[in-house]
């Protein structure tokens, strides 16, 4: 697979982009690493339309998608290197270079989610909802042209694959793995209620097995489970692609709506996605084998917005967190554990 890096010593016009001939297409999405999974779902479909596909993403971009069967080349950049106010041009580059240009920049942020300093913020939030209610996977195919919608996927390399296979292993044939993804990018993907769903569950299926995943900030979630042995604390310590291997072998796998969730979301295994700013019908509604947690009873849900900060997000008093979030009773996730566990442990008495 060949890799482009445009050099980040180098002002980005004084390097060309070279010509593609023939049925070509460059798909162009920056971002964390959820943003790329979600891009990975129009890649199949420009694939079988015939297209020679690129990707003009980040280092980052380029980590989680590298292994991707349906990616023919890269072409990369570093961040800021091309500034906002040039993008416009440098996308131009891209449309002259290649037959097909779909740009997913702000597809589902700044468009289908509301960015403070834009004015979709100061929308009402009925008009957000009118406009801003559509699925995520759904609008990246239309923009991509495609007629269906396809799942996000993670493609692990084989040693990646041997070692998720050596760890699930290790766990323990008998025991029903949980991964759970503890926060996301913004102040409202965070679920203020963890510690007692794992409470309930661990009291009521002993042979319950956590695996608590993100990065170095959700290490913060992770306190007074630390020495528990049957909680597995890796925020901060897997990297990335370890924990996208490990998803793919688990029971089931829980958490806000954070790049984790989309990796799995048409996975086989049961998931519980608890949501904040989005709507069913934004993510979740359509994926396979999920319970979906609606924020009950608060009155800026949804909100369709992206916070990074609490003097946008209305905060709980009770709990620190956001009032969408705390608002989904821990019950009902426990419950959708336990439930899953006695159907797989009926399932093993009926073979």
């Amino acid at each position: 697979m060949n890799v482009t890096y445009i050099d980040k010593d180098k002002d980005w016009q004084e390097q060309p982009i070279r010509q593609r001939h023939g049925k070509s297409v460059c798909v162009t999405r920056y971002g964390a690493f959820g943003d790329m999974i979600q891009t990975s779902s129009v890649l199949p479909g420009l694939k079988e339309k015939g297209y020679h596909v690129c990707v003009n993403t980040t280092p980052k971009g380029l980590d989680v998608l590298r292994n991707d069967p349906n990616i023919d080349e890269f072409l990369i950049q570093y961040d800021d290197h091309v500034p906002n106010a040039e993008l416009d041009d440098f996308w131009a580059q891209i449309r002259n270079s290649f037959e097909k240009h779909v740009n997913l920049s702000e597809s589902v942020e700044g468009s289908l989610l509301a960015l403070q300093g834009r004015h979709q913020w100061n929308w009402t939030k009925e008009f957000r909802n009118m406009v801003m209610n559509v699925d995520y996977l759904e609008g990246m195919a239309a923009i991509a042209g495609l007629e269906e919608t396809y799942s996000p996927k993670f493609y692990p390399n084989a040693k990646e694959k041997k070692w998720a296979a050596a760890y699930r292993k290790k766990l323990g044939n008998r025991n029903f793995v949980v991964m759970w993804s503890v926060a996301g990018s913004s102040v409202h993907k965070v679920y203020p209620h963890m510690d007692a769903v794992l409470s309930m569950v661990l009291e009521r299926e002993p042979d319950t097995r956590f695996i608590l995943v993100g990065d170095t900030l959700s290490m913060i979630g992770e306190v007074n489970w630390e020495k528990h042995p049957k909680v597995l604390c890796k925020s901060g310590d897997w990297e990335i692609r370890e924990s996208l291997a490990i998803a793919q072998l688990c029971d089931m796998v829980c958490g806000p709506e954070t790049g984790m969730m989309n990796v799995v979301s048409h996975e086989p295994m049961p998931k519980g996605l608890i949501l904040s700013h989005s709507t069913p019908e934004n993510i979740g509604g359509n994926w396979i084998n999920t319970d979906v947690f609606v924020p009950q009873n608060v009155d800026c849900y949804p909100c369709h917005k992206l916070h990074f900060g609490f003097d946008t997000c209305k905060r709980d008093e009770s709990t620190g967190c956001s009032a969408c979030a705390s608002s989904i009773p821990p019950e009902w996730i426990a419950e959708s554990i336990v439930s899953e566990i006695k159907e797989r442990n009926s399932q093993r008495v009926a073979a």
